[in-house]
């Protein structure tokens, strides 16, 4: 398992002042290391496989280089609802290791996004932050190819049904956005039932996308099936 991930002198001297934490525990890890000794040497399992089906009769791949679970689920939050924007880099550079495992060529990558309004009102699309990371490992253009056009209900309130029903139609591709024969990465922070992955899957395909894979930070389903199982 990668423990380590590049980092300007900049990030190491900031490092001084404001410690590094381990994306697993929480533990203080110097500038560049992504977990403390003890979770290095004895990980979750990982990492996170599955298959998501489309309504055409064809599958999407999704990745997650860990479960939506203990430590990394705090890591995850404090990314995502406490404004803790610098781990997008840790966690873009996990995400580019799983995304080397496709066999595709992949020309481009592109993001689930937030509604217009959430993301005012949290300053920041925890998403493209993670595809910006991530492209940038990989040395890939970023697409803001996809747009939420309604407002849905949070996902994990919801029970599965109810799931796929809040994000039907909730999601478009963008007027003019140029991914006609592209071979695309989509990224999302945690993947649960699916279904707003299918969603965006659908609508990349409808606009010409030839393959489609999914990244995501996390993976929530605990009854998935593990690399090896």
């Amino acid at each position: 398992m990668i423990t380590r991930y590049p980092v300007s002198w900049t990030s190491r001297l900031l490092g001084l002042l404001f410690p590094s934490h381990c994306l697993l525990c929480g533990k203080n890890v110097r500038p560049g290391e992504l977990f403390c000794p003890d979770c290095a040497a004895s990980p979750p399992q990982s990492p996170c496989r599955r298959v998501i089906s489309l309504p055409d009769g064809g599958e999407m791949p999704v990745l997650s280089p860990f479960p939506y679970e203990e430590g990394y689920r705090n890591t995850l939050h404090e990314f995502k609802f406490r404004g803790r924007t610098s781990l997008a880099q840790p966690l873009g550079f996990l995400m580019a290791q799983e995304a080397r495992e496709f066999p595709n060529a992949f020309s481009g990558v592109v993001f689930v996004p937030l509604h217009k309004t959430g993301r005012r009102k949290r300053g920041y699309d925890q998403s493209r932050l993670l595809a910006e990371a991530m492209a940038w490992e990989l040395g890939l253009p970023v697409t803001a190819a996809l747009e939420k056009i309604r407002l849905t209900q949070t996902q994990h309130e919801l029970n599965p049904g109810e799931r796929e029903k809040n994000v039907l139609g909730a999601y478009a591709v963008k007027k003019g956005a140029d991914i006609d024969g592209r071979h695309l990465l989509l990224v999302d922070d945690i993947v649960t039932t699916g279904n707003t992955l299918r969603q965006c899957a659908q609508e990349l395909f409808a606009a010409g996308a030839r393959s489609v894979c999914a990244v995501c930070a996390a993976d929530a389903d605990k009854k998935l099936k593990l690399k090896g199982a």
